[in-house]
């Protein structure tokens, strides 16, 4: 007897067979679901808090290069209801480039903000030292809370030095 050989011998060894592609499918997902659990959380709001300290930081500045001392020349930070914020002086006579006007954090989009955002406002004599919305200085520390629930993210103000952390 003569063994018979297939017509088409090279077609018969190509390709993966079914359990080969359900075991790499299977390896697929598990990756996926061990990166998706170790993926680190928060990373909007970290960016959202570097933004925000920038800005106080600008606002600190442009008020100390100016070189007033009196509060009625003060620039800040001011906090507005839709989670925007706008670098301005103190009683909003005069306001910063647009790009500092009404911004929301971590996005160009015009308010309402998707990124919330809270703490009051706070402005800067020609010196840095950190003033009230009365144009005062602080007596303690101004804390902003950027971000919701686990994942938010504070930003510090301190009286006196005005360090912002």
């Amino acid at each position: 007897m003569t063994a018979q050989h297939h017509p088409f011998p090279a077609l018969r060894e190509q390709g993966f067979t079914l359990v080969e592609m359900v075991v790499v499918i299977v390896l697929l997902a598990i990756l996926s679901v061990t990166a998706y659990l170790r993926w680190p959380s928060g990373l909007e709001e970290a960016a959202a808090a570097r933004e925000f300290k920038r800005a106080v930081r600008y606002a600190q500045h442009k008020a100390m290069t100016r070189q007033f001392t009196t509060s009625a020349v003060a620039w800040g930070i001011t906090l507005h209801a839709d989670s925007s914020y706008s670098v301005e002086r103190l009683g909003g006579s005069e306001q910063a480039e647009a790009a500092y006007v009404g911004r929301c954090l971590n996005s160009d989009d015009p308010p309402p903000c998707e990124m919330p955002l809270s703490g009051g406002s706070v402005y800067f004599n020609g010196l840095g030292e950190p003033l009230d919305g009365a144009g005062t200085p602080l007596a303690t520390t101004l804390v902003f809370t950027i971000g919701a629930g686990s994942e938010a993210q504070t930003v510090t103000v301190h009286p006196q030095t005005g360090y912002v952390e």
